[in-house]
């Protein structure tokens, strides 16, 4: 009987677990669409290993970031680092080039204002290059992943 029990919760956690996985959504310029308010956002990374967040409206058109605030934090298996960011047309963007070697976690935070409550995206940095879709890893919208 406990056999059983076990085997019906584990395809029940199996299938939650599938449910919930979460769908990655590629942006129009080649990173991963953030679903945050009152604009979307996209997290890219540039030739230069340099970090965007470029926000945009329900037709992904690029829009001025607002009262937003976005930070960006490395979480690198050396240890943890807040990355400095500018305030650009559309978004914002890291001063500096991320560090290399990958993949590590990039934690997005997003507030609609500074006083809001932040809304977290994390992302595993992976800039190597998916065949099925065209993007870099840390973006594949492929199912198969």
């Amino acid at each position: 009987m406990k056999t059983k029990t076990l085997l019906f919760l584990a395809a029940a956690l199996c299938t939650v677990a599938v449910v919930h996985a979460e769908k990655i959504v590629g942006g129009p310029q080649g990173g991963r669409l953030l679903e945050t308010e009152p604009a979307r956002a996209e997290f890219v990374v540039d030739a230069e290993r340099k970090a965007e967040v470029r926000f945009y409206d329900a037709a992904l058109k690029p829009v001025a970031p607002g009262a937003q605030e976005v930070t960006l934090t490395i979480e690198a298996p050396t240890g943890r680092l807040k990355l400095a960011v500018v305030k650009t047309e559309f978004g914002f963007a890291t001063k500096d080039a991320l560090p290399a070697g990958d993949p590590y976690r990039v934690v997005v935070q997003v507030r609609a204002t500074p006083e809001a409550k932040p809304q977290n995206f994390r992302v595993d940095l992976n800039l190597g290059h998916c065949a099925g879709c065209d993007r870099a890893e840390y973006a594949c919208t492929c199912e198969s992943h």
